[in-house]
């Protein structure tokens, strides 16, 4: 079903969004018309769970720096709103979500993918990591939150956030960054079981979902919510200048 932008395909009542646009880089476009997918996916009454994958070689390749780092501070200010609220609706989505690891998956890909409810990943080829180190890029005291709660151990936080250490699907599995691990050709088919499995038969209430998430991960979602954006980008600016 890909399309050569972002879709929506239904498979026995779980939806999966397609990202497939190349490196799936993340920008204000790209954010809306994923917003735009979800929105779809829950006008759908029967849809029980969802997966979100990429086609190719990226999950996503992470932010469009190219595109941002010399954008006006008020569109780099809208970018990490918009991002800041992207991850926290995935986060708190009111049905079962997976992340289909299909490639490489970086930086504000890997943001996302780990505010997932569970994550499978492919094998063989693609990387899991957090490239911050390399590009002086700080994260924020609400991804730390998140990262905390969805790294699985301090030796995963000290190779993946401090080092940028990359991980192969193998080690994601073994290392529990991830649920599971398996060849290509049968990813999505993994997902879909894995979504079929967590909602049973009759799936969840869908406002009660999202109120136990919110519940679940109150400390993240109100990190996110303390973060002072403008220091933050300011910080950014000051960083990219000595690139």
């Amino acid at each position: 079903m890909p399309s050569g932008g972002i879709s929506v395909e239904v498979r026995d009542n779980v939806a999966i969004v397609y990202m497939d646009r190349g490196e799936n880089r993340l920008n204000l476009k790209f954010m809306a018309d994923l917003n735009s997918a979800f929105d779809k996916v829950l006008s759908y009454p029967d849809v029980q769970a969802m997966v979100t994958t990429g086609v190719g070689k990226f999950y996503s390749n992470g932010i469009q720096l190219t595109w941002l780092l010399p954008a006006a501070l008020d569109v780099q200010l809208e970018f990490w709103h918009k991002f800041s609220e992207l991850q926290m609706r995935i986060l708190t989505f009111p049905i079962p979500t997976v992340a289909a690891i299909n490639g490489h998956c970086v930086a504000g890909g890997g943001l996302l993918a780990l505010c997932h409810d569970y994550r499978v990943m492919r094998t063989k080829q693609g990387w899991f990591y957090m490239s911050e180190i390399y590009i002086k890029g700080r994260f924020t005291s609400g991804m730390v939150t998140l990262f905390k709660r969805k790294l699985p151990s301090v030796d995963v936080e000290r190779d993946v956030l401090l080092f940028g250490k990359r991980l192969s699907g193998e080690e994601c599995a073994r290392r529990a960054v991830v649920d599971a691990a398996c060849e290509q050709d049968v990813l999505l088919d993994e997902a879909v079981r894995m979504a079929r499995d967590c909602v049973g038969t009759a799936g969840f209430d869908r406002p009660m979902q999202r109120t136990m998430k919110e519940d679940v991960y109150r400390d993240v979602v109100e990190a996110y919510a303390r973060v002072t954006l403008t220091d933050y980008v300011q910080t950014i600016r000051r960083n990219s200048a000595k690139l």
